[in-house]
């Protein structure tokens, strides 16, 4: 008996060290757009920018990038140089906090010139699109709702900061260029 017993006590202590107890993620964790060369020749800009960021954050990447980039560009004030938005996500005691990172360059040199918190599980679409038909494109993110949808923040970049022009739902695959 004391055999049985101690060989059931073996197999279930190696069923646990094998199996191990950590948690699994969760699907849209694991979701990621693949990686293109366009994104690995971007790679030095990229690490770049990154190291702008606060300490420990998660680069979050848009589900319907063309690109699978972590880093959008496109010219928001009109000045023939491109800026640059990373979102990501921040650990904080209260929770994880989405946020959107504006870059410009100067000077050869990049920096931060705003930042404006996001909402929802995660990013859905980045893109820097003229969508009210002045000439300057704006800067369009959409959010991840979760089952209750989408929702799209219109930013434009007035003084070196994005401010929030139209905020809206919507459903299914967001295409604005």
């Amino acid at each position: 008996m004391l055999n049985k017993l101690g060989r059931t006590g073996i197999m279930l202590t190696i069923l646990l060290v094998l199996g191990g107890c950590g948690i699994p993620a969760t699907p849209i964790d694991m979701i990621k757009p693949p990686v293109s060369s366009n994104s690995l020749e971007s790679g030095t800009v990229s690490h770049e920018l990154i190291k702008l960021l606060p300490d420990q954050v998660k680069l979050i990447v848009p589900m319907q990038s063309k690109e699978g980039q972590d880093v959008t560009f496109g010219d928001m004030d009109g000045d023939g140089i491109d800026e640059a938005v990373i979102v990501y996500e921040e650990s904080k005691a209260s929770g994880k906090v989405l946020k959107a990172a504006l870059f410009k360059q100067q000077d050869n040199k990049w920096r931060i010139v705003s930042e404006v918190n996001g909402y929802g599980y995660g990013l859905e679409y980045a893109a820097f699109a003229d969508l009210n038909h002045d000439g300057i494109p704006e800067l369009a993110l959409g959010w991840s709702l979760g089952a209750a949808g989408s929702g799209l923040d219109i930013y434009e970049l007035q003084n070196d900061k994005l401010e929030l022009v139209t905020k809206k739902e919507y459903h299914g695959k967001l295409d604005l260029e």
